[in-house]
């Protein structure tokens, strides 16, 4: 009996899919990229083709997201649960809390999965040029943004965020295969995002017991890369010795303070005031 060209190309399409996860649009991509090696028939329509493909399909990983439900295909056995999170978006890893959990460092907040994916680059300055003093109380009397990306799975919340682009900077790949921040990316992404985390001083103790692990002149490094308008230097500094660093240590955060006031928490009922970080920060 004759055997089409998905049959006998088979083992082929198999050795392009290893180790590979598909949303629906990918998989539509997937078969363009087989007509164009001749792998497949050209006039194969998509439903046929993924009727076809999906009976060498290894593992399906479901979330809903606002309502609708997204799926992830595998057709490789060897890819796991974390790689199959992360193939709801291109280029992702997983961040803040949940980098820190993956790498064993701590079960914070475990039952939220955060995902980032960077955004394209773009010419947006990081200057701080230009900030006042009144733009920073304002914005910090105002609520926190979250993203309204929010998906769910099983009993735990993935939520979606788009950090600025940084090339990766800090994105480490574990021994099995998984890109996560680095502890240290983990940090500045939990300080710049304290509203996931209840407040600063939750972020706080979460490092206090991490503090041996944290690396000054990386975290240093991240700031840099990310390149934020405000001046997180100083509140940063301000965590970093709440965590056990001394002044000393962290001469060059404090050599990035400028003059403008900073805050560590949003519209929070009562600040106290940090004359040397010159941040208004909360106390419990």
């Amino acid at each position: 009996m004759k055997r089409d060209l998905f049959s006998k190309n088979i083992e082929k399409i198999l050795a392009l899919a290893k180790s590979k996860t598909f949303t629906s649009r990918q998989l539509n991509a997937f078969r363009n990229e087989l007509k164009d090696r001749g792998y497949i028939s050209k006039s194969m329509p998509h439903d046929l083709f993924i009727k076809r493909i999906n009976e060498y399909q290894q593992n399906q990983l479901d979330i809903e997201l606002n309502g609708d439900f997204l799926s992830v295909f595998a057709y490789d056995s060897g890819v796991d649960e974390d790689q199959m999170l992360l193939g709801f978006k291109k280029n992702s890893f997983f961040s803040m809390s949940t980098a820190l959990n993956k790498q064993g460092f701590s079960d914070f907040r475990n039952k939220f999965i955060f995902i980032s994916q960077e955004l394209s680059v773009k010419n947006l300055g990081g200057s701080t040029s230009g900030l006042t003093q009144d733009a920073i109380d304002q914005a910090f009397k105002k609520d926190y943004r979250r993203t309204s990306v929010i998906g769910k799975y099983k009993d735990k919340h993935i939520v979606f965020l788009s950090p600025k682009n940084t090339h990766g900077f800090e994105v480490i790949t574990t021994n099995s295969s998984i890109r996560t921040s680095s502890i240290n990316r983990s940090f500045v992404e939990m300080v710049v995002n304290v509203q996931y985390f209840v407040d600063s001083l939750a972020v706080i103790n979460v490092f206090k017991p991490l503090k041996d692990s944290l690396q000054i002149d990386v975290i240093y490094k991240v700031l840099k890369e990310f390149n934020y308008i405000y001046p997180y230097y100083q509140s940063v500094g301000y965590y970093l010795e709440k965590i056990g660093f001394n002044r000393k240590q962290l001469q060059k955060f404090k050599n990035e303070v400028k003059g403008l006031r900073f805050y560590t928490d949003k519209k929070a009922d009562s600040y106290q005031y940090d004359e040397y970080w010159q941040t208004y920060h909360i106390v419990a």
